[in-house]
């Protein structure tokens, strides 16, 4: 199994929106697809309730919870719930006994997709240490070059505290992105500058079309709106490239 974390420790930088989308194309391509929605704000799990399974994301921090399939069309959501809040408080045992229900679980599922809270807390680390690949979606409005180091820390720090160093980062991807405001074209250059080969080749734009398809409960393409259509377009080209990079 394949377990992708969306992660960074900013809120507002389209972790969920990435994450949701993410589910339901590679559901869409045949793959059974886990969603971890390890954030306690549960937007993901607000979107995704449908394909909510039986186990829930603070249950995979406990001995003997390995995920199962039982979700619709193709995804199972370990769905977020209050208890969440009690993991971080927790001891690190959480963060191997995280891993190992992953690990126990993995048959079942082709691919495994978390989206994290905006903090660096044990369930971050949890999944980061269980993650085969990481990516990191960033706001350019707030960019800040010493942000993108200690986020770029972060991972390397986990890789190397917990010795993997077979998990693959693929990159920091601009999301929410204004192509009209000069502003953020000038931090998408000095981002490009300053750290071009940790920037995943492509980008989200902004666009209406996002908040009314998380809202809904269905994928940006599957609304009829023009800019929705042209929002799809733009998402499932950077969807694919995702996939290509998981192999």
């Amino acid at each position: 199994m394949k377990t992708i974390v969306i992660n960074n420790q900013k809120g507002g930088v389209g972790k969920t929106t990435l994450a949701v989308h993410l589910a339901w194309h590679l559901a869409e391509s045949g793959a059974r697809v886990l969603l971890i929605d390890a954030d306690a704000q549960g937007n993901a799990t607000d979107t995704m309730k449908r394909h909510r399974g039986d186990v829930t994301a603070a249950d995979l921090f406990r001995q003997g919870r390995a995920p199962v399939t039982g979700g619709t069309e193709g995804i199972t959501l370990a769905a977020s719930d209050s208890s969440l809040t009690d993991v971080d408080r927790g001891d690190a045992a959480g963060i191997h006994q995280f891993r190992d229900n992953l690990r126990a679980g993995s048959a079942a599922f082709d691919v495994c997709v978390i989206d994290t809270p905006p903090s660096l807390g044990l369930r971050s680390v949890a999944a980061l240490v269980a993650a085969t690949h990481v990516l990191s979606p960033i706001y350019l409005e707030d960019y800040s070059v010493k942000g993108v180091k200690g986020l770029l820390q972060t991972v390397i720090g986990v890789q190397k505290r917990y010795g993997r160093s077979d998990m693959k980062f693929l990159g920091l991807l601009p999301s929410n992105f204004n192509t009209k405001s000069p502003r953020q074209r000038a931090h998408l250059d000095q981002l490009l500058r300053e750290a071009g080969k940790y920037v995943f080749p492509g980008h989200i734009v902004a666009r209406d079309g996002y908040a009314e398809a998380v809202a809904e409960g269905v994928p940006v393409w599957k609304l009829k709106k023009r800019s929705a259509q042209e929002a799809g377009r733009e998402i499932r080209l950077v969807l694919s490239r995702i996939v290509e990079h998981l192999g």
